[in-house]
């Protein structure tokens, strides 16, 4: 009886494993003849973040040889200068985050079915013929729900995404939610992609004293990520046998809509807000109503608790201008140039048009001070009713200011703060995607020619899958020897 077990369970394995082989077969064969028939490959990349899901696509040339690949976004401009089409998914005008959707696959694939719309406008807008390879990658807003959440998220997704005739959908791992460590690298990548710090060429030539320091601020959470030789790092490998340190840290709540929602707890929440010409407001999605009283003293010292910054507070008197040697989080003070995004890049364009002011490159100091301008104006009803979102506009500048001065060390630095830059987004979503080139490159084509790039410690799904399978045998043989 024993031996008979034992030979099912060998017989398991091998169909398991010859599955899998045959799988990758499939995908190799597919890739081979796409690198042989067409010179021009294109790469959508799906942004599912806490409060929208983004829509990129990019062309490259089909690569045959292991090295960065050169991307061109792909972004149709209008007459008028501005975007043709809409890079985020909309539901009757309004962003709608992918944790929002109904768990059906109707519904699933309603949502989906206006990215592929736009994605195919933009196809026939380039004359491009090709199918893209789908990428779907989550971030923070996923990352708050339970596992179980998340799995039933994704499955759906994959769902969709596998019986889609008009994409390349070759793998269950091209849909998954990222850390928030790979969101900083991956940001980290993109940005000294973007301003060619690094290249797709020449990494040996490569120098990790020129690349930049990123910041992003986001709906649900921030991360920061620079190149480090202090201990704990990630270990980053890039083409060409070009190895670089990143510290990459990511802090979960620190994004915009969960710090308002955390200090809308806090008594002296008022403070954070425009005082108004009579009206009181509506925080959305909190059923709060709040009566604006700026003050940047009451309001700073309400951050600082919310970010565990104890043994320093600012007072009245204009005494204390920096409480960064109480935070606990890695400061940045000693890097040659900070790109900051997301909000940090929204907050600065809002200040901006407000004051009449211009310009990419701020110094914080002043930053703090432009925002007590701004804040400190009382704003009117009229204002409101035309954009209700202005009235968190105060509350999320001064975050930016005291998260950067306050949490970073920042005071007497200079951020650079940009939405694109030599035509690319700034955010994570071009690093996830040049990630995902060389690891579809390196897991299915010819490996002994092949240098991914790959974060210590990462492991490939597919032979991951196959060791845990080959584990799972053994060990049961091992439970069937001993206690059979």
């Amino acid at each position: 009886m024993k031996n008979i077990i034992i030979t099912i369970v060998l017989l398991l394995n091998i169909q398991i494993f010859a599955c899998k082989s045959e799988s990758l077969e499939q995908k190799q064969r597919i890739l081979r003849e796409l690198t042989e028939s067409q010179d021009t490959c294109l790469y959508v990349l799906l942004d599912a973040g806490s409060s929208s899901t983004k829509i990129r696509l990019y062309s490259s040339v089909c690569r045959k040889i292991a090295q960065i690949p050169e991307l061109q976004a792909l972004t149709p401009l209008g007459s008028d200068g501005k975007a043709k089409f809409p890079d985020k998914i909309q539901v009757n005008g309004k962003n709608v985050a992918l944790t929002a959707v109904p768990l059906t696959q109707t519904d699933f694939t309603n949502y989906f079915n206006v990215a592929f719309q736009i994605i195919n406008d933009m196809k026939q807008f380039y004359n491009f013929s090709q199918k893209p390879f789908l990428f779907l990658r989550a971030t923070a807003g996923l990352r708050l729900l339970t596992q179980d959440q998340q799995d039933q998220i994704l499955n759906l997704v994959r769902t969709v995404f596998t019986n889609l005739d008009s994409f390349y959908f070759l793998d269950d791992s091209w849909a998954k939610v990222i850390t928030g460590e790979e969101e900083g690298l991956f940001l980290w990548l993109s940005v000294n992609y973007a301003y060619q710090k690094i290249k797709h060429q020449n990494t040996q030539q490569f120098d990790i004293q020129n690349t930049v320091a990123v910041i992003d601020i986001g709906g649900a959470s921030a991360q920061i990520a620079f190149s480090s030789t202090q201990a704990n790092n990630k270990f980053l490998d890039l083409p060409e046998k070009t190895r670089v340190q990143i510290y990459s840290h990511t802090i979960l709540g620190y994004g915009n809509d969960q710090m308002i929602a955390s200090i809308l707890g806090n008594a002296d929440h008022a403070s954070c807000f425009q005082k108004t010409d009579g009206f009181t407001a509506q925080i959305k999605d909190q059923n709060i109503t709040v009566n604006g009283n700026y003050d940047f003293v009451k309001c700073t010292n309400a951050m600082l608790q919310f970010m565990g910054i104890t043994g320093c507070q600012y007072l009245q008197d204009g005494s204390v201008q920096n409480c960064s040697s109480s935070s606990k989080i890695q400061q940045l003070t000693s890097q040659k140039q900070i790109i900051g995004a997301s909000s940090i890049f929204y907050s600065k364009q809002d200040l901006y048009s407000k004051l009449s002011l211009s310009g990419d490159t701020f110094t914080l100091k002043d930053f703090r001070e432009q925002v007590k301008q701004f804040c400190s104006m009382t704003l009117a009803n009229a204002d409101y009713q035309a954009n209700q979102r202005i009235f968190t506009s105060c509350i999320q500048m001064m975050w930016v200011s005291t998260f950067l001065i306050d949490g970073l060390g920042l005071l007497n630095n200079q951020v650079t703060s940009l939405q694109q830059y030599n035509q690319f987004n700034i955010d994570w979503s071009l690093g996830s995607l040049i990630f995902d080139i060389n690891t579809m490159q390196c897991d299915y084509l010819d490996l002994s020619k092949c240098s991914s790039i790959q974060f210590q410690n990462s492991t490939n799904l597919y032979t991951h899958s196959k060791i845990i399978n080959s584990l799972f045998s053994l060990i049961f043989l091992l439970a069937i020897t001993l206690f059979i």
